[in-house]
């Protein structure tokens, strides 16, 4: 994965600052690391009681806006620069989905998932036209400082035709699946944070297991503090249907048992 080199350092002595802070052996990923974040990058708050199950449509937002500063999403780092528009392209509960293409790097902070037993599912739509490499990531730390601040990070590759669990950050190494294109597709993370575990399944089939806080280094925490959507400047992937849950499930995303949280966080 080619570095995207889209943030520059203001000032020589900003750069200096920066070869002091930056992590030894950075993955690939880490070139958004590349500049510290902001000062006042806003945090998610520690909610007030346990941890609330969420869930997030993209539908309660207009058709082809923007949707940096709606439904608590934001660009990594802050910036506003690296957003998506919601897409009635393709969509699996209408009238929208979320369109990740080129520079899209959107993240939805969490907080207060620290222990129990979370499932985090995401539909994926890959047109089978799809070139280039683009990312789901959730991350146990954020603002993420090291690679390990990763916990999940899954590269899906057009041009090999492969999705993979990318334990390096370079997307070659590590356990493959077949792509599915032209169809919606789960992915689906149950995070074992008492026992410090995941299980990941694509496409209905279990991928992989793992530790949680160090799958991806060292560093790592055990939360799960945000999820991000990733194109590094892949053409368009379609997600629709975000769902974080310690709920059971009897349809994998819309039923009786779901419906007091059916709404999109404001």
């Amino acid at each position: 994965m080619q570095p995207k080199m889209m943030l520059v350092l203001c000032s020589a002595s900003a750069a200096i600052a920066l070869g002091a802070w930056l992590p030894g052996e950075a993955g690939a990923s880490d070139f958004r690391l590349a500049q510290p974040p902001p000062a006042d990058l806003p945090l998610a708050q520690e909610p007030l009681g346990p941890a609330p199950n969420w869930i997030e449509h993209f539908d309660a937002y207009a058709t082809g806006s923007e949707v940096i500063g709606q439904g608590g999403w934001e660009g990594w780092g802050g910036s506003g620069t690296v957003g998506a528009l919601t897409s009635a392209t393709q969509l699996r509960s209408a009238p929208n989905s979320i369109d990740v293409v080129g520079d899209t790097d959107l993240v939805h902070q969490y907080s207060g998932y620290t222990s129990g037993v979370w499932t985090y599912t995401a539909w994926q739509y890959l047109p089978t036209a799809v070139t280039g490499r683009t990312y789901f990531i959730l991350l146990n730390t954020y603002p993420a400082l090291a690679f390990g601040h990763w916990s999940v990070q899954l590269c899906f590759d057009g041009t090999a035709g492969v999705v993979r669990d990318d334990t390096l950050g370079d997307c070659t190494t590590g356990v493959t699946a077949p792509l599915v294109r032209d169809q919606w597709v789960e992915i689906r993370v149950v995070a074992d944070l008492t026992a410090n575990t995941q299980t990941v399944f694509y496409n209905g089939a279990q991928f992989y297991t793992a530790p949680w806080s160090t799958h991806l280094g060292p560093e790592g925490a055990v939360s799960l503090r945000g999820v991000d959507l990733f194109a590094n400047n892949a053409t368009s992937t379609f997600y629709d249907d975000l769902s974080l849950s310690n709920l059971p499930f009897l349809d994998g995303f819309e039923s009786g048992d779901t419906a007091a949280w059916h709404q999109t966080v404001p």
